[in-house]
């Protein structure tokens, strides 16, 4: 049984530890905005307007006056626009000239937004890129509706606690915010929509559709596109959609093409001086030729920029009508230059046609490998000026069309006469180009704990240039890998001695530093699973440390090579990357140990998870009232359902895994879209709360169980109750169908398990046999066995057929809570209220492995459907993906079986004391890490252990209110010292070795003769637990922290009190000299002398004791260049410096000199050595001494205010 007082002192440290920054309003919108990475659309279409000509009003005034328009603008009946049309039509600069008429008519109650799809660039041919563009749009014009994204930030882990890669989630998020609009109508445009290349798009349309008919008076919908078959299929569907058909609008689209050619030949007639006519000569060749097509006629008066004006109607005569043709002709004329020219030409537009996105100029030597110099580069983009352009310092293809032509059959054919350039070549020689600019740092963040919010001040100050020249290689190099003809070359690159493994071995860090710096660690993800072959320690290794990369780059290179196990082969093969600084690292587990990953979202604990069919998402059930999706690979969160207004107790995907059945203490079911998150019924009929659900194999029944006893069968379809089953005498805990559908197996409260005939509801048999609540069962895959999982520690094997008892599997130390079988029904996965999870043998019986990880009780698990992944849900929040498959137990420090509440080191720095909430002492070499003794004799929790100044005894409180004194050689128990009449927190040696000083949850101080264990004195004052105690270096005075948020210094001579210091909040600024000055709101935790005797050292900052003249700038920094754990980082001064892993929470630690121990919930206890001198010259003072001047902090930077104030001591 955990007590009140441990419950207290764990939250305590937990708050100390995480204590982090408050940020504002504003600072979480621009995470939001940051995290989001939306296209900004107006950027789009005025780069759209400066690379196509002069929009002409002239051309658009026939769609204003079209009746189909004038009905969808104005009309409220109809919700959607969609006009279609064929390549180079002008549905682009349509789009421009509506958006901007939409915008000069707009008033306070209308708003406009608009996205343009370019199917070259991967920012902007997405689902995902088009809504988050238009809820840019929506914020922007109305920033009320920041509160959707604000409302789904978490702020303790800085990151959005939905998918938001997710364009179903993005839609969601968009649906609210037109619901909050503050406006009478919204105008969403969207164009191009043929050059969005998304599996979704069906969908998508189907849910503007759906979404129109909801609001079509309010909400208006315009598309342009080439004709779609999707689209056709989806719109027009209905009485509120209309449409513009360009082609069946030919003779307004010519009209419109003949005042662009007016407009373009007097451009072209004032700079070459046509005269008249020569001008209505070019005029009527290119209105003959047009054939209604505005880029056609862009395109061949690009090319009489550059000819004579003789020249001129003979250029035109001799270009073919028709948007193919002329670029067969361009291209074959670029075939006719010097060979080495034309070859580089042909290079760059292969490139262009196979890239993801438009290249910079400085990308081009990765992707083609020519090395020509920019200038030259340059110049090959104006000689293919009829295919590709530049923007600014883009090159990108004049129109989709371009592109399409070049990856067409014809095109390709020329293209690829030259020479064979393809996906393999693109792969190498990104490879190449990054094994020759990556390196450690590559931007040269200044902080070990610098993110990426630091970026964009960094990038200002000093350009982006090496980072954007390896932007493109490092993205997209496993794209390009995927899609080769897997050559002799590409063959020998996946070899073990080949390009593609070689850079794994060499540069696979500073590859995942440079996706981290750039956002794109998610693909990192998916690249080494593409590699799995090659690449499966790299995966583990990027998959354990996914947290901590995605948000601080520079661990790449300490916490995540620390906290890997030693057989690694990431590990092993970049020890020389650590940092200089990091003397000495812990040992760690010899190999990689089950664990994969551990999810944390939920705000309480995790009651139920289940993998999806194909094994692509995890649901989980929450204490919180939610249910969250996660992605199955990367680990990252997809959804957040919310809906339930109790606890959700269990969760069940349909076996083709598009719906999930929740079930509630708030007395419902409710059935969810898995896909969109959406809530599609709720079953209400259960009047204790819904304890369990599960689907029948055909999806057709949904099967509940009850606090109300009984077993409820449910229509999946309607949602019709169809059957109630009742025979057990208590709760039904647990409920499964066999696999055929035909029985329904439960547990209950009443130590029971009942089968049941699915289809009559008639109870079949009855197995008894527990002694105590049966908490899981579960079918074998074959239906020929049943497993129960109980609160009497045992997990119990049945024949299905018979209920005869087949097995019992014991080992656990504590309650079963749950079990389940492996796809192929050879192990058995049980979890306990021990905090572990077992594999059993389902043949025999036999133990196979235990999982440690929890350090709470493991409430649920459940297997993916290959059999290889188990995912586990515990009270202590988290989720964690386990590989099934592995023989390896988790192999840490043979550690404590509770949380380790205290650490310190022996003077000499030899040795490591811990002390646990498991009543024992442990102590362990601190080189090696060895276990060299474990003391036992308390009879509660230990709260505190420390050191003789000569290291030869160790003194350790507990909440047996007792301290006891033990010879730190032997081992042997000296002496027991009990007077305090509550538990002992805290125990101090005096600086001779003479005194012991305790503090206590009794609010006394209590002074003790070291020798003789005779108590000297008892210091009263305090109104609360004393948390820490400590000597002044002459032993004169001791300092005490309570509860009662004071701190105290005493006379001990005198059994005085000398000095005392109340507050509430630390001023930044002090008037006076006095203690009165001095106000803090936040709990000191830990306290100690300076070696002067000047001041304390607090973990607020140091307090001056002396009232002596100290100017705050010029003094020195020593007191600020401590080490401590704070909020999951060991930290340098003011800085963070080594990320401690997320799911390894610190309780408790030491420091002596350069060496700090970290005691850990989950029992472990690492220690570290740092060399301060080297760090401090490496990382410079000013970088330290956050105390002297005010900074801005980032995410993940939560500094000690460490500013010295000066206090004079008043009794």
């Amino acid at each position: 049984m955990v007590s009140r007082l441990e419950i207290t002192m764990v939250l305590s440290r937990l708050n100390f530890i995480f204590r982090g920054a408050a940020y504002t309003t504003e600072d979480i919108d621009r995470f939001c905005l940051r995290d989001l990475r939306c296209p900004d659309s107006l950027v789009v279409k005025n780069r759209l307007k400066e690379n196509k000509d002069k929009l002409l009003s002239q051309s658009i005034e026939w769609i204003l006056q079209d009746p189909q328009y004038e009905t969808w603008r104005n009309g409220d009946d109809v919700s959607l626009l969609w006009i279609k049309g064929g390549a180079g039509k002008g549905k682009t600069m349509m789009s421009i000239g509506l958006i901007e008429e939409l915008t000069r008519a707009q008033h306070e109650s209308t708003v406009v937004t608009y996205f343009f799809c370019q199917n070259a660039d991967y920012e902007l041919n997405t689902l995902e890129a088009i809504i988050k563009g238009l809820i840019l749009q929506l914020v922007n014009q109305q920033i009320v509706l920041k509160e959707s994204l604000r409302s789904r930030w978490d702020t303790v882990n800085n990151c959005f606690n939905e998918d938001v890669t997710s364009w179903r989630t993005l839609w969601n998020i968009l649906l609210e915010m037109l619901d909050r609009c503050n406006c009478s109508r919204v105008y969403m445009i969207i164009d191009a929509l043929d050059e969005c290349e998304d599996d979704g798009m069906a969908d998508f349309l189907k849910l503007i559709v759906r979404n129109g008919l909801d609001h079509p008076a309010r909400i208006k919908w315009m598309l342009t596109s080439r004709p779609l078959e999707s689209a056709e299929r989806a719109l027009l569907a209905g009485h509120d959609q209309v449409q513009v058909n360009l082609e069946l609008n030919s003779k307004c689209v010519s009209e419109a093409v003949k005042t662009y050619i007016t407009y373009k030949v007097d451009e072209l007639s004032h700079r070459h001086r046509y005269g008249e006519t020569l001008r209505r000569e070019v005029e009527t060749e290119l209105t003959e030729k047009a054939e209604g097509t505005f880029l056609w006629v862009s395109l061949v008066c690009k090319r009489l920029e550059s000819v004579c004006r003789d020249e001129a109607l003979a250029t035109i005569r001799n270009l073919p009508p028709g948007l193919d043709r002329f670029y067969e002709q361009i291209l074959n004329q670029l075939r006719k230059g010097e060979h080495a020219d034309v070859q580089r030409c042909m290079r760059l537009l292969k490139a262009m046609m196979l890239a993801y996105r438009p290249l910079k100029v400085e990308e081009v030597p990765s992707v083609t490998g020519l090395t020509d110099g920019e200038d030259t580069i340059i110049g090959l983009v104006n000689r293919c000026a009829s295919f590709i352009r530049m923007r600014e310092n883009n090159i990108e293809f004049v129109h989709q069309s371009a592109r399409d032509y070049l990856a067409g059959e014809k095109g390709l054919s020329i293209l690829d006469s030259h020479e064979c350039f393809g996906h393999d070549e693109i792969v190498l020689g990104c490879l190449s180009y990054l094994s020759q600019w990556l390196k450690v740092n590559l931007i040269e963040l200044p902080r070990p704990d610098a993110t990426r919010e630091c970026l964009k001040t960094l990038i200002d100050e000093k350009g982006n240039g090496l980072l954007s020249r390896v932007d493109y290689a490092a993205t997209f190099w496993v794209q390009h890998l995927q899609n080769t003809n897997r050559t002799t070359n590409v063959q020998n690159g996946l070899t073990e001695k080949g390009q593609v493994s070689i850079f794994l071995h060499t540069k696979l860090l500073e590859w995942l530093e440079c996706l981290s710096l750039l956002g794109r660690l998610p693909q990192a993800v998916d690249a080494l699973k593409v590699l799995e072959n090659i690449s499966e320690d790299a995966t583990r290794f990027l998959l354990r440390h996914y947290h901590t990369l995605t948000h601080w780059p520079l661990q790449v290179y300490s916490s995540a090579i620390v906290f890997s196990p030693e057989s690694s082969v990431v590990k092993r093969e970049n020890l020389d990357k650590i940092p200089v600084w990091l003397r000495k690292v812990p040992p760690m587990e010899d190999s990689w140990a089950s664990l994969i990953q551990t999810l944390a979202g939920h705000s309480c604990p995790v009651l139920t998870v289940a993998f999806s069919p194909d094994g692509n998402q995890i649901a989980s059930g929450s204490d919180d009232n939610t249910i969250k999706l996660w992605d199955a690979t990367t680990g990252d969160l997809q959804e957040t359902l919310t809906g339930h207004l109790g606890r959700v107790l269990t969760v069940d995907f349909s076996p083709d895994g598009k719906q999930i059945a929740s079930g509630s203490d708030d007395d419902t079911i409710k059935l969810w879209d898995a896909a969109t998150g959406d809530l599609q019924k709720t079953l209400a009929g259960d009047s204790r709360g819904v304890v369990t659900v599960a689907f029948s194999p055909d999806g057709k029944q949904i099967a509940s169980g009850s606090h109300d006893d009984t077993i409820k069968l449910w229509d999946a379809t309607t949602g019709d109750l169809q059957k109630t089953l009742a025979d057990h005498l208590s709760s039904v805990c647990t409920i499964a169908f066999s696999p055929d559908g035909k029985q329904i197996a439960s547990g209950s409260l009443d130590d029971t398990i009942k089968l049941w005939d699915a289809t009559t509801g008639d109870l079949q048999k009855t197995l008894a046999g527990h002694s105590s609540a049966v908490m899981k069962v579960a079918f074998s895959p074959d239906g020929k066995q049943i497993a129960s999982s109980s609160d009497d520690k045992t997990i119990k094997l049945w024949d299905a057929a018979t209920g005869d008892l087949q097995k019992i599997l014991a080992g656990h130390s504590s309650g079963v809570i749950t079990v389940a079988f492996s796809p192929d029904g050879k192990q058995i996965a049980s979890g306990s209220n021990d905090k572990t999870i077992k594999f059993w043998d389902a043949a025999t019986g036999d133990l196979q492995k235990t999982l440690a990880g929890h350090s709470s009780a493991v409430v649920t698990v459940a297997f993916s459907s290959d059999g290889k992944q188990i995912a586990s849900g515990s009270y202590d929040c988290t989720i964690k993906r386990w590989d099934a498959t592995t023989g390896n137990l988790q192999k840490t420090l043979v550690g404590h079986s509770g949380l380790v509440q205290t650490v310190a080191f022996s003077p000499d720095g030899k040795q490591i004391a811990s002390g646990s909430l498991d009543d024992t002492i442990k102590l362990w070499d601190a080189t090696t890490g060895d276990l060299q003794k474990t003391l036992a004799g308390h009879s509660s929790a230990v709260m505190k252990v420390a050191f003789s100044p000569d290291g030869k005894q160790i003194a350790s409180g507990s909440e047996d209110d007792t301290i006891k004194l033990w010879d730190a050689a032997t081992g042997d128990l000296q002496k027991t010292l009990a007077v305090h009449s509550s538990a002992v927190v805290t125990v101090a040696f005096s600086p001779d070795g003479k005194q012991i000083a305790s503090g206590s949850d009794d609010n006394t101080i209590k002074l003790w003769d070291a020798t003789t264990g005779n108590l000297q004195k008892t210091l009263v004052g305090h109104s609360g637990l004393v948390q820490t105690v400590a000597f002044s270096p002459d032993g004169k005075q001791i300092a005490s922290v309570s509860d009662d948020k004071t701190i105290k210094v005493w006379d001990i001579a005198k059994s005085l009190k000398a000095s005392q210091y109340l507050g509430h909040t630390f001023s930044s600024h002090f008037k006076s000299r006095s203690w009165k000055e001095i106000k803090t709101s936040e709990q000191v935790y830990t306290i100690k002398f300076s070696a002067d005797h000047r001041y304390l050292e607090t973990d607020i900052g140091p307090i001056i004791l002396e009232s002596i003249p100290i100017d705050r700038q010029d003094m020195s920094l020593d007191s600020l260049r401590h080490l401590y754990v704070r909020n999951q980082w060991i930290c340098y001064g003011g800085m963070p410096i080594i990320r401690l892993l997320s799911d390894s929470r610190p309780i408790s630690y030491d420091v002596q000199g350069d060496q700090v121990a970290v005691g850990f919930l989950n029992g472990q206890v690492l220690s570290f050595d740092i060399n301060r001198c080297s760090l401090q010259s490496i990382l410079g003072s000013h970088t330290i001494a956050s105390g002297t001047r005010q900074r801005k902090t980032y995410p993940g930077e939560h500094f000690v205010k460490a500013i010295p104030y000066l206090v004079t001591g008043r009794s």
